[in-house]
C-alpha cells in the first residue's frame, strides 16, 4: 500500500495515497467546536472531496471561520438555485448584499407570493436532509460554454468567453451544473441554516447565518431607503444596457468605455445633488452627518456635498470627527493593549458636543485639528469659525451617527447621510461582485499609494476593519435620512490596472495568499480601463490618486 505524509498543525500523519480530505478531517473534528466544511491543501483552498496523492500540508476550517462562511454561502446559493428550479422550473438572479442578506430576483413571468417562498424554503430543507453530493468536475471551457448556451443560461455562457483557461471547474448537484468563483461544500447536508424572506413582486432576500450559534435568529429588518437604492441602480443599468460584466467588457473592447464613465459619473453627481436639494429645503437642518464603512468614499462625498451646498447659496463648515480623537497618551487601550483607534471611546465626545452646541448658538469657535504624527489635539486660531444664517455643518466620520457624539443637539437639526457602496454589476445571474470586495480593492490601492502598505498588509487588517464596521457603523444604517451609493459601474475596470499587480505580490506561503487569488480571479472577468478619462472630482480618485480635492 502506497502511503503519504500529511502535515497538520506541525505534526506528521501517515495516510494511504489518494485519501480524501473528508476522511482526514474526521480524525481531527474533536478539535473543532463547529463542523468542518472546507480545507487548505498546501495553502490552497479546496473542497473536502479533494484526494491527496503526495506529501502535503493540510488545515481545516469550520463553518464559522472566514473561509468556511464563504464556502457555506456559495453552497447556499447553489442549493437555493436548485430549489427554485425544482419548485418553479425557473432561474434566479443573485444581485446585491443588502444589510444581512442577498437581494435576489426569481426570473419567472408569474408573480410569486409568500406561499411560493415557503415552498422554496421547504425544498431547500429537503435538499439538505437528503445530503446530496456536490461534486466538482473538470470540463473544457468551450464545452461549458456550449452546455450553458444549450440550457438557455446565456448570461453564464457569455461570461465564460472572457476566461482564458482551457479547462474550468463546474459543480454538479443532482441534475444541475453550475459555475462559481470559489470552493463549495462537498454535500448539501451542510446547508442547514438560512432564511428566505418575500419582499415584493419577484424579489426575495436570501439570509445566510452571520454566526453558527444554536440559538441564532435569522431575522431581516427591511430598510426601504436601501431597497429603493437597489431598485434605482438596477433600473439605471437596464437603461444603459450594462447588467453584467459581459456588457461592460464589450464597451471596453469597443473603445466606448469613456461614455460609460461620463454617464456613470453624471448619474452619481445628480443623485448627490438631489440629496443636497432635500437638505436645503428643510430650514431646521443645521448639520449633515456623514458616515459609512471603510473605503466607501466619505471624504470625497463630504467635499462634493459642500461644493453643491455652496452652489445653492449655503456656507458649509466641514468638521472631521477624527480631529476629536483624544490625545494618544490619554486614550483608552484596546484588547491588545494598544491605544484605541476605532471605538467611540477614543474620541472626546464631550468636547465635540460642546463645540457644535456653541456653533449652533452663534458663538465663534476654534475647532481642533488632530496631529497624527505627534498623537495629540492642537488648537490654531486659523481654525476659528462662526455659523451665519446660511451656514450648515458637514460632519464626516465613522461615528457620525453615534448618539454620544451629538446627544446635546436636537434631532430636527440633523440630516443623516449613509454612504453605502452597492456594487451594481453581476458576472452572471449566479455570481455578482460584492460591495465588500469592491471596498477592499479600493483600500488595497489607496494603502499602497498613501501608506506604503503591501496588499498582504491590507488583507491582514481587513478582518478587524470588517468587525468594526459590523459593530459600530452598519447598525446605524437604518437611522439614515438618505443613502448614497458611491460605486460606479465602470470602476472595477479602473481598479484592475492598479490592484491586480499588487495582489500578485502576495506569495504562496503568505497567510493571505488564498484571499489574494480569490480577488485576482474576480479581475479575470473584467477588462482593464485606463484612468485617463476618470474625472478629477470622481470618488475613484480618492483611491487611485490625482483628485482635485488636494488634501485627500
Amino acid at each position: 500500500m502506497d502511503t503519504i505524509k500529511i502535515k497538520y498543525k506541525d505534526k506528521q500523519y501517515e495516510y494511504e495515497k489518494g485519501v480524501c480530505l473528508l476522511d482526514v478531517s474526521k480524525d481531527f473534528k474533536s478539535e473543532y467546536k463547529d463542523e468542518i466544511i472546507v480545507a487548505t491543501l498546501n495553502n490552497r483552498l479546496v473542497g473536502l472531496d479533494t484526494k491527496v496523492n503526495k506529501n502535503s500540508d493540510v488545515d481545516f476550517f469550520t463553518v464559522s471561520s472566514r473561509f468556511g462562511k464563504k464556502t457555506y454561502i456559495r453552497g447556499l446559493f447553489f442549493v437555493f438555485i436548485k430549489a427554485v428550479k425544482d419548485v418553479l422550473n425557473a432561474d434566479v438572479k443573485l444581485m446585491y448584499y443588502v444589510d444581512k442578506g442577498i437581494y435576489c430576483e426569481i426570473l419567472t413571468n408569474n408573480l410569486i407570493s409568500e406561499v411560493t417562498v415557503e415552498k422554496i424554503k421547504i425544498r431547500i430543507r429537503e435538499l439538505s436532509i437528503d445530503a446530496l453530493p456536490i461534486t466538482k468536475i473538470m470540463v473544457s471551457r468551450l464545452d461549458a460554454i456550449d452546455y450553458f448556451a444549450r440550457v438557455n443560461q446565456i448570461d453564464k455562457a457569455e461570461s465564460l468567453r472572457f476566461i482564458s483557461n482551457s479547462n474550468i471547474s463546474l459543480y454538479k448537484l443532482d441534475d444541475t451544473l453550475d459555475y462559481f468563483y470559489g470552493v463549495l461544500p462537498c454535500n448539501t447536508k451542510y446547508i442547514n441554516k438560512f432564511n428566505l424572506k418575500y419582499i415584493k413582486e419577484n424579489k426575495v432576500i436570501l439570509i445566510p447565518p452571520l454566526t453558527f450559534l444554536e440559538d441564532e435568529k435569522l431575522n431581516y429588518q427591511k430598510n426601504e431607503e436601501l431597497l429603493s437604492q437597489v431598485d434605482y441602480q438596477s433600473k439605471f443599468l437596464e437603461n444603459i444596457k450594462i447588467n453584467t460584466s459581459v456588457e461592460l467588457n464589450k464597451s471596453i473592447s469597443n473603445g466606448a468605455y469613456d461614455e460609460v464613465i461620463r454617464i456613470s459619473e453624471t448619474i452619481s453627481n445628480n443623485n448627490l445633488f438631489s440629496i443636497v436639494d432635500k437638505i436645503t429645503k428643510n430650514k431646521d437642518i443645521k448639520m449633515v452627518l456623514i458616515t459609512g464603512p471603510s473605503s466607501s468614499g466619505k471624504t470625497t462625498v463630504s467635499k462634493k456635498l459642500s461644493l453643491y451646498l455652496k452652489s445653492k447659496g449655503f456656507d458649509p463648515i466641514t468638521i472631521s470627527v477624527d480631529d476629536f480623537y483624544t490625545d494618544m497618551k490619554d486614550r483608552v487601550l484596546d484588547e491588545n493593549g494598544n491605544p484605541e483607534i476605532e471605538k467611540i471611546e477614543a474620541f472626546d465626545t464631550n468636547l465635540f458636543n460642546k463645540k457644535v452646541s456653541e456653533l449652533l448658538n452663534g458663538n465663534e469657535v476654534v475647532l481642533p485639528r488632530f496631529n497624527f504624527v505627534d498623537g495629540k489635539q492642537e488648537l490654531n486660531e486659523k481654525n476659528k469659525v462662526r455659523m451665519e444664517d446660511k451656514s450648515i455643518l458637514v460632519i464626516e466620520g465613522i461615528h457620525a451617527f453615534n448618539e454620544k457624539l451629538t446627544e446635546m443637539i436636537p434631532e430636527k437639526n440633523k440630516f443623516k447621510l449613509f454612504i453605502c457602496p452597492l456594487t451594481p454589476l453581476n458576472i452572471d445571474n449566479h455570481n455578482f461582485f460584492k460591495s465588500t470586495d469592491n471596498r477592499l480593492l479600493r483600500r488595497i490601492v489607496r494603502d499602497s499609494k498613501t501608506r506604503a502598505s503591501s496588499a498582504s498588509d491590507t488583507l491582514k487588517r481587513w478582518k478587524k476593519v470588517r468587525k468594526t464596521e459590523e459593530e459600530m457603523i452598519l447598525p446605524y444604517m437604518n437611522e439614515a435620512d438618505a443613502i448614497f451609493n458611491t460605486t460606479l459601474v465602470y470602476e472595477l475596470g479602473v481598479l484592475k490596472t492598479y490592484a491586480e499587480p499588487l495582489l500578485f505580490s502576495v506569495l504562496e506561503d503568505d497567510e493571505n495568499y488564498e484571499e489574494a487569488i480569490r480577488l485576482i480571479n474576480i479581475f479575470r472577468m473584467i477588462l482593464g480601463i485606463p484612468s485617463d478619462d476618470v474625472p478629477k472630482d470622481s470618488i475613484i480618485r480618492e483611491f487611485i490618486g490625482e483628485s482635485c480635492f488636494k488634501d485627500l
